[in-house]
C-alpha cells in the first residue's frame, strides 16, 4: 500500500511518470537514497490511473514514498497530488499528449506554489528542425518551464545506451545493425545509471541538511544563491540547462565495433531509411519476450551495484544476464529515437558535453561498457 505523509516528513518531492521504465528506474534509485541520506523527505510518485501496463509493487515497497494515481487531464486530481510539495522531478510522458499534459501539470504546480522543477529533456531539443516533431515537443515543454517555473533545471538526455537493446533480436537473427544514419556519423551515447545518479545527485544535495554536508562532487555555492529559498533547486544549478552525455564521441561504425569487440562476433554496420528502421521497430512488439508491460525486475538489473556509477567511478564486474522481456518501444518512443538519429545524421549531437562530470564527479560509462554486460543479448543465431 501507499504511505501517507506522517510528521516525520518535512518535505515533499514530486515525481511525474513513474510508472514509465525510466520513470520507474529513477523513483527506485531516487527513493532508496531518499531512504538513507534524507529520512526526513518524502518522494510522491504520480503515476497514471488509466495504465493497465505498470506493476509498481516493488516501488510501494518504500516507506518514504505515496503513490498517487493521477488523470492528467484533470486540474483537481493533479492539485491534489502537488499538494505541500516543494519542487518536483518533471519528467515528460512518451505519448502524443506530453506537451497538453505538461501545461496541465505546470499549471497544477503554480496553484500549489510549488517553486522548483528539474525537467528531463532530450538533447537537441534547442534544434531548428521543426520537422522532428517529437524533439520540438520536448523544445515546447523547456519554454513552458522556463516562462512558468521560478526555479527550474533542465536536464537533456543524450541517446540512451540502454536503448541499443531495441536492436539485439535483429543482431541476433540477422547479424546486422541497421541504422538510419551513415557509417561516420557520431553521437555520444549517455548510460541509464549515470543518468540516474545525475538527478539522485541533484536532488539528494538539495534536499540534505546544510549540517550534513555536502556531496563530494558538488560546487560550492556562492553567497548569493546560499540563501535562495530551499523549496527550489538553487545553487550553481538554478535555471541551467545541462547536456548530459556520454564519456566519448564514437560513429555508428564504432558502435557496431564494440559491439563486435565485446561479443567476438562480425556484426555488420547496414544504413537504412528511416521508414524501413521504424518497420523494424514496430514488429517488436510481436516478438518473443517484448511486451508493452512494464518490466520492474529489469528496472532493478539496471540499477543494480555492478550497473550504478559511484562518485569515484569505480570499475564494473562481469554481469551473468538471465532471460526476461524486454519492454517493446510505443509510437512515440519510436519516433523519438528516430528523430534523435535525424540529429546524428545532421551532425549536430556529436559532442561530448563534460556536463555529466560536474554534477557525479566523473565522466560515466560508455557503450562499450554497456556492450560488455548486455553482450549474451546479442549472440548472433547462426
Amino acid at each position: 500500500m501507499s504511505h501517507i505523509l506522517p510528521s516525520s516528513y518535512s518535505k515533499k518531492i514530486a515525481m511525474t511518470n513513474v510508472d514509465s521504465w525510466l520513470g520507474c528506474c529513477i523513483a527506485i534509485h531516487l527513493a532508496g537514497k531518499l531512504e538513507k541520506k534524507c529520512p526526513n523527505v518524502q518522494l510522491v510518485a504520480l503515476s497514471c490511473k488509466d495504465n493497465t501496463h505498470a506493476d509498481l509493487d516493488k516501488l510501494k515497497k518504500f516507506k518514504n514514498v505515496h503513490i498517487m494515481k493521477v488523470d492528467y487531464n484533470d486540474e483537481k486530481s493533479l492539485e491534489k497530488a502537488f499538494s505541500g510539495v516543494k519542487c518536483s522531478v518533471l519528467i515528460p510522458e512518451m505519448n502524443e499528449h506530453r506537451v497538453k499534459h505538461t501545461k496541465n501539470i505546470i499549471c497544477a504546480m503554480k496553484k500549489e506554489k510549488v517553486k522548483g522543477c528539474l525537467l528531463l529533456s532530450v538533447v537537441g531539443a534547442d534544434s531548428k528542425d521543426h520537422h522532428l516533431k517529437e524533439i520540438m515537443s520536448f523544445h515546447e515543454i523547456e519554454a513552458l518551464v522556463e516562462e512558468h517555473c521560478s526555479c527550474y533545471l533542465i536536464l537533456r538526455k543524450s541517446i540512451l545506451n540502454q536503448c541499443f537493446l531495441l536492436w539485439s533480436p535483429i543482431v541476433k537473427e540477422k547479424g546486422e545493425f541497421p541504422m538510419s544514419c551513415t557509417a561516420q556519423c557520431q553521437m555520444a551515447p549517455l548510460d541509464t545509471c549515470d543518468l540516474v545518479c545525475a538527478i539522485d545527485t541533484i536532488v539528494v544535495d538539495h534536499c540534505r541538511d546544510d549540517k550534513e554536508g555536502h556531496h563530494a562532487a558538488e560546487v560550492a555555492l556562492d553567497e548569493e544563491s546560499a540563501h535562495d529559498d530551499n523549496s527550489t533547486f538553487g545553487g550553481v544549478h538554478k535555471n541551467k540547462k545541462y547536456n548530459l552525455t556520454g564519456p566519448h564521441k564514437i560513429t555508428a561504425q564504432g558502435l557496431v565495433q564494440a559491439l563486435n569487440e565485446e561479443t567476438g562476433q562480425r556484426i555488420q554496420f547496414k544504413q537504412v531509411s528511416r521508414e524501413e528502421l521504424k518497420k523494424y521497430f514496430e514488429s517488436l512488439m510481436k516478438h518473443e519476450h517484448w511486451s508493452e508491460d512494464l518490466n520492474i525486475g529489469w528496472c532493478h538489473e539496471i540499477l543494480s551495484p555492478e550497473s550504478l556509477a559511484s562518485v569515484e567511478g569505480s570499475i564494473h564486474g562481469e554481469h551473468h544476464h538471465h532471460d526476461h522481456h524486454h519492454m517493446a518501444p510505443n509510437e512515440s518512443t519510436i519516433n523519438l529515437l528516430l528523430d534523435e538519429l535525424e540529429l546524428v545524421k545532421k551532425g549536430e549531437v556529436g559532442f561530448v558535453s563534460g556536463d555529466l562530470e560536474k554534477i557525479i564527479g566523473h565522466q560515466g560509462k560508455s557503450v562499450k561498457d554497456f556492450f560488455r554486460k548486455y553482450k549474451d543479448e546479442f549472440q548472433h543465431r547462426h
